[in-house]
């Protein structure tokens, strides 16, 4: 084989991989976690201080997963009535699948998510909320 026909197919080899690598780039869909990032930045500070005040609880809001549901738990013998918050299932990979439930926690404490709600996959479940006029934050990676 001449050198001008090796050139030839290294250049057209490079030319494939080049193309192949702009079609892969140009089909990538690459999404923001948040639309309002900027204005989620801006008050950053208050995430901070709220999950201060988590970290600073002796008892927190904790979560179970079943086989079929979420299943989350208010500490003590307070009553979880009173807390203003919710629930964010966010989903990296898609935001098509990230989930938003309000807190509602029954006279037991225990508040009961369906994962038929969810898509299989994993989330960065977080969950704000309020309670007098203390706010609290807490976040866990979870598999569904």
């Amino acid at each position: 084989m001449s050198w001008g026909k090796k050139i030839t197919i290294l250049y057209i080899g490079f030319v494939l991989l080049i193309s192949s690598l702009v079609y892969i780039s140009a089909t990538n869909k690459s999404e923001l976690v948040a639309k309002d990032y900027y204005a989620q930045e801006l008050s950053y500070q208050d995430r901070i201080d709220a999950i201060a005040n988590e970290k600073g609880l002796e008892e927190t809001i904790s979560f179970e997963l079943l086989p079929y549901s979420i299943v989350l738990t208010y500490p003590g013998s307070g009553t979880a009535k009173d807390l203003q918050g919710e629930i964010l299932f966010f989903r990296p990979s898609d935001a098509s699948k990230d989930r938003k439930i309000k807190m509602d926690f029954n006279v037991n404490n225990v508040q009961v998510i369906h994962k038929q709600l969810l898509s299989k996959g994993v989330y960065r479940m977080s969950i704000s909320w309020k309670k007098g006029d203390r706010s609290y934050y807490k976040e866990e990676i979870i598999t569904i």
